[in-house]
């Protein structure tokens, strides 16, 4: 098989500021794996946070090559792909996976979601995610999308919880809160009460990553459900956050893939943990490869190709929340061009 890359800078139509980072663009690498007669796509949104960049994936893919080339078979990269393991290069290797499952749908003409035997009737409502800004830029950020059922605020420790009320109050949606990891545990705490009084449905990785007993702590004394994500990559991580949090956040950029991303919902479930789909900043590329999964997961945050302005692919369509699949065979985009 042949494999090419290229790598395109994302704008999000609003700088788009967490308590981690700020975003006013971010390099994806576009993936494709060709057979010469089919053709699979794929993307990587890597996070620095997680030891990526741009040129890591393209180094990563250059790397692989000879394996990728030698395949006779999308199913035959897939095994190898899943046989690797590990934590490192997770958006480079998702890249290649979801190209794999893009191929394979075309080849047998469904979709992916049928491949992994899903109803997209099934698949949960997604957040829309309000970043970080002054609190009136953030009231109006939410009020362009008083629509949508469901919203995700993101704080840090500066920020005035009556914004989250506000919110509340202005659209009527459910809201959900994410620290990105900014709050001490004992902040964490009062920070949950205020949070609970108010009414949110959940709240995202309120400390550090590696702060376990410190989530733990948290969740002993919040009356609404604590999820872990930067504290959960893999599926390994879960054992060690069973008892500290009520749910986990997947990624596929953060996991390595789909069959790393099935594996974990179902060993969470096992664990009486909920689940979140969630993403980086991604084009509809990795967007809709999530949204074919999504009906596995109690929750959905696959938001981030509404956010941003020059989207290459269409894929996946939100209408007030309810995600809408592209019923061609793989993954279903196609070019904005």
């Amino acid at each position: 098989m042949e494999l090419s890359h290229r790598v395109i800078d994302l704008i999000p139509r609003h700088v788009f500021r967490t308590a981690r980072t700020t975003s006013t663009k971010s390099g994806s690498v576009f993936v494709e794996i060709s057979d010469g007669t089919l053709t699979g796509i794929g993307e990587a949104a890597p996070s620095r946070f997680y030891g990526e960049t741009p040129e890591s994936v393209v180094a990563f893919l250059e790397r692989v090559r000879p394996v990728v080339e030698s395949a006779r078979h999308e199913s035959e990269l897939m095994a190898h792909l899943t046989s690797r393991g590990g934590t490192s290069d997770p958006a480079a290797r998702a890249s290649l996976e979801i190209a794999a499952h893009d191929m394979m749908g075309k080849r047998y003409g469904v979709p992916i979601y049928r491949h992994f035997e899903l109803d997209p009737a099934d698949a949960p409502v997604t957040t829309i995610s309000i970043g970080l800004d002054t609190p009136e830029k953030m009231l109006e950020k939410a009020l362009e999308v008083r629509d949508y059922p469901m919203l995700k605020i993101k704080l840090d420790s500066d920020t005035d919880l009556s914004i989250v009320s506000e919110i509340k109050s202005a659209t009527g949606a459910s809201i959900t809160v994410d620290a990105n990891c900014s709050w001490g545990p004992e902040e964490a705490v009062g920070k949950v009460e205020r949070l609970a009084e108010i009414g949110v449905e959940f709240v995202e990785q309120p400390v550090a990553a590696g702060d376990i007993a410190g989530l733990a702590m948290v969740r002993r004394h919040s009356q609404v459900p604590i999820f872990a994500d930067e504290s959960c990559r893999t599926s390994e991580e879960i054992p060690a956050v069973t008892d500290a949090a009520d749910g986990i956040v997947i990624k596929l950029m953060k996991c390595g893939g789909y069959v790393e991303a099935v594996r974990m919902a179902k060993m969470a479930r096992e664990r009486g943990l909920k689940t979140m789909l969630g993403c980086m900043l991604e084009s509809s590329v990795a967007i809709t490869a999530a949204a074919h999964i999504s009906p596995l997961f109690d929750y959905a945050d696959l938001d981030s190709a509404f956010l941003i302005g020059n989207d290459p692919y269409e894929g996946m369509k939100i209408e007030r929340g309810r995600m809408i699949l592209p019923d061609g065979p793989g993954l279903g985009v196609r070019s904005a061009a």
